[in-house]
């Protein structure tokens, strides 16, 4: 489940580099080549989800301590 919701906004982040790194590369002479990428907007919901479930699972964030302290 948690897995889900990190794999989503992944996803997400991955989209946004996309897109950043192709405006980039295919500007011409333009000033601001980066003005039309646009950060998605459904990331506060899967952040508020994420928090909803560590709120409700304590084994879950004990896991993801572990898995982060390596």
């Amino acid at each position: 489940m948690i897995t889900d919701v990190y794999a989503h906004i992944l996803d997400e982040d991955r989209k946004v580099n996309a897109q950043k790194f192709e405006a980039t590369f295919y500007a011409k002479n333009s000033v601001n080549p980066l003005k039309d990428v646009k950060a998605p907007e459904n990331t506060n919901s899967d952040l508020t989800n994420l928090i909803s479930a560590l709120e409700q699972s304590p084994e879950l964030v004990a896991m993801l301590t572990k898995a982060l302290k390596g």
